[in-house]
């Protein structure tokens, strides 16, 4: 039997002290995108042994087979135009997606405001580049959602491989839910190309 009490998430920058998180303890690590499992390996004597490694190695294959069928992480950066609401629209339709909020100047540094998702300071244009050519550096897909033509030509041109701008203005959509949706449609899009 394959027990998962005590497992974590870890996020990828924690992939570099997996080693100093698992001491003493077997680590089980399932990567697709960056989804890490990390759990203690209980192994028992007796007759059910055997049974429970056949079971927990279906079970382990299974779980395998489940993760290379899963999205592939994608980082969404919302420019100013698009906080709050649609962050945690995409935050809870889209367990894959990353999501970095541009927030102007209330915020000094980048804060964590959840598990996937981040304020981000900006004071201006040549901030918001500097945030989205960083992200799209890191080899993950980046969607650049912004209703501001202007900066969507600017990041557009920066040419990153890794970087998709999505000009979308909220006057050409019948409200904010459509605006959302399809934020979420090119998101699925993005992890499953």
């Amino acid at each position: 039997m394959f027990d998962c009490e005590g497992a974590k998430v870890l996020e990828v920058s924690d992939l570099a002290q997996l080693d100093k998180l698992v001491k003493g303890r077997a680590a089980i690590a399932i990567i697709e995108g960056d989804v890490v499992a990390l759990g203690t390996l209980e192994l028992r004597e007796g007759e059910g042994a055997k049974a429970a490694a056949q079971t927990a190695a279906q079970t382990a294959s299974a779980q395998l087979e489940e993760a290379e069928g899963q999205a592939r992480k994608v980082i969404a950066v919302l420019d100013q135009m698009f906080r709050g609401y649609y962050a945690d629209v995409i935050e809870r339709e889209a367990p894959y997606a990353e999501v970095h909020e541009v927030v102007g100047r209330g915020v000094q540094e980048t804060l964590r405001a959840s598990e996937r998702r981040y304020l981000e300071p900006a004071s201006d244009d040549f901030d918001v580049l500097r945030l989205v050519s960083r992200l799209a550096s890191s080899g993950v897909p980046v969607l650049f959602f912004t209703g501001d033509k202007r900066l969507a030509s600017q990041a557009q041109a920066l040419g990153l491989p890794n970087l998709r701008v999505l000009y979308m203005p909220p006057s050409e959509f019948p409200g904010k839910e459509s605006v959302a949706e399809a934020m979420i449609n090119e998101i699925k899009k993005a992890s499953k190309a």
